[in-house]
């Protein structure tokens, strides 16, 4: 399953919502048994040199101690997270916020006197190199665009802060261990039942580089159960998957501190690694998306029946497609089958969907597909394809005299079109190409929306089709940071195309 100089970190969790909230990060998952039969599955992280191991443990300390040494000793993995929920101990660390622990303190180790509890506790600082690169990696909003769920109003906040833990399920502000939290670990910021057994594994493991990443899904208040109907769990812990996912991104082999897996040339090791620009074209200011020319054309998987496509036309509507580069990434057929429920829910919270609309879906081992019939406006459609293209379909302003094409209000529509997309819950290539179209264009002129509706429309002479193929690729994280640019750019060469009578495909 792993191949012998493929570097390796493992993410452990309790629940299995806080295992599948890594999990769709993952790409090609495989699964693995160990001989006393605790099980993994081991996928790639796209757009990284590492393989990601993931395990589902269970609750409380005895299992988090005895399973991390496991599969420490089993996997051996240059690092070792703990990722999922935690109850918030202070004002200011609200729900959905991450706590990136900077000690662990187990807190129920003491003295019971007949007057007071005398507390002894035990405590283990984080791994220094994996603290330094979570303060790097987490210290702009930037690391929320790897949210595999609905975007919260506000970005969460990440505290770099001690969490306190222990077989204790607190629900209360005013119980006893309140206050014992309260006096003797003033500075711990949230409280969970795993990360002691955790850390005091991955101490007595010699120089194991450990972490644990904490999202808040209730306040140990007395709330929990209030908090937990409103969906604070699935949130928390899909923003403590994306802050461990940003921070496994920003490793290199070289600075993870393990000799497991050394570099391929002893030349780099301990050495930073310059990305190399090739041929990437930047804006004239050098402020927008770098482009990067593709030596070879990209195959696109258009709408159109019987132009190498599962999906169907009708009125005309601006489609893009964003496909992986490089392709040969698979997502599991599984996986397909379960998406169409997430499309349609990620398409409502955006408001691609309307709440009442009747929508379908479909899914087989090729793609997962949800869309509405408009009647005379055309279908709106959200997919996935098993190569990782994603795709979203939407028809255009319109009138009794046809689809407008708007010069102003076109790069707003491809902007929304491309933040639905980004907000899908699949894991992120490393860079994709972009192709958009309109389909049919015969009935499309280029007129403004305030005159709708019109009078009379001038229609270019052109084909059924217009198609504006990718000769370029952008990556993902150029994609995220500059979105509104990138659709401005597609937008220029959509008009470009449009208003040249001729065949773009």
């Amino acid at each position: 399953m792993h191949q012998p100089n493929s570097p390796r970190v493992v993410v452990l969790t309790a629940l299995p919502l806080e295992y599948e909230a890594v999990r769709v990060h993952l790409t090609n998952l495989e699964s693995a048994e160990h001989e006393a039969g605790t099980r993994i599955e081991e996928g790639s992280l796209p757009g990284t040199p590492w393989r990601v191991a993931i395990a589902e443990l269970g609750e409380g300390i005895t299992n988090a101690a005895a399973l991390t040494e496991r599969i420490n000793s089993w996997l051996k993995p240059a690092a070792l997270f703990f990722v999922g929920v935690a109850g918030g101990l202070k004002d200011g660390v609200e729900l959905g916020d991450v706590v990136v622990a900077t000690k662990i303190y187990a807190y129920q180790g003491g003295k019971q006197d007949p007057a007071q509890f005398l507390a002894r506790p035990n405590a283990w600082d984080a791994s220094h190199r994996l603290e330094q690169a979570a303060r790097h990696a987490l210290r702009s909003d930037e690391w929320t665009s790897h949210i595999r769920s609905q975007r919260p109003p506000r970005p969460p906040a990440v505290h770099l802060k001690p969490i306190a833990s222990g077989d204790v399920v607190l629900n209360s502000a005013d119980s006893a261990l309140s206050a014992q939290l309260h006096h003797t670990y003033n500075d711990a910021v949230a409280i969970e039942m795993e990360s002691a057994g955790f850390a005091r594994a991955a101490h007595l493991a010699d120089q194991l580089q450990a972490l644990t990443i904490r999202g808040i899904s209730d306040k140990a208040d007395g709330l929990k159960h209030t908090a937990d109907v409103g969906g604070s769990q699935p949130q928390a812990a899909a923003h403590a998957a994306a802050a461990a996912i940003t921070v496994i991104t920003a490793l290199t082999p070289s600075t993870s501190a393990s000799n497991a897996y050394p570099a391929a040339n002893s030349a780099e090791v301990g050495t930073a690694r310059t990305p190399h620009n090739g041929g990437r074209r930047p804006t004239a200011d050098g402020s927008g998306p770098q482009w990067e020319p593709m030596a070879d054309a990209v195959e696109v998987n258009w709408r159109r029946t019987g132009h190498n496509s599962p999906f169907s036309t009708s009125a005309a509507a601006l489609e893009i497609h964003l496909v992986p580069v490089p392709s040969g990434s698979r997502i599991e057929v599984r996986r397909l089958a379960q998406l169409g429920d997430q499309l349609i829910r990620t398409g409502r919270e955006d408001g691609f969907f309307t709440l009442s609309e009747l929508l379908d879906t479909a899914a087989d081992d090729q793609h997962a597909l949800v869309t509405t019939a408009g009647g005379g406006q055309g279908t709106t459609g959200l997919a996935v394809l098993r190569t990782g293209q994603r795709s979203a379909w939407q028809p255009l302003p319109h009138d009794g005299m046809g689809a407008v094409l708007d010069p102003v209000e076109l790069p707003q529509q491809i902007a929304r079109l491309l933040a639905l997309l980004l907000r899908l819950p699949l894991p992120d290539p490393l860079s994709v190409a972009l192709g958009i179209g309109i389909d049919p264009a015969t009935m499309v002129s280029e007129d403004t929306m305030s005159r709708l509706p019109r009078s009379t429309a001038q229609f270019p002479m052109r084909h059924d089709l217009l198609r504006v193929h990718p000769d370029e690729s952008l990556t993902m994280k150029e994609l995220n940071a500059k979105s509104d640019s990138v659709a401005e750019e597609l937008a220029a060469r959509l008009l470009a195309s449009f208003r040249t009578p001729r065949r773009s495909f």
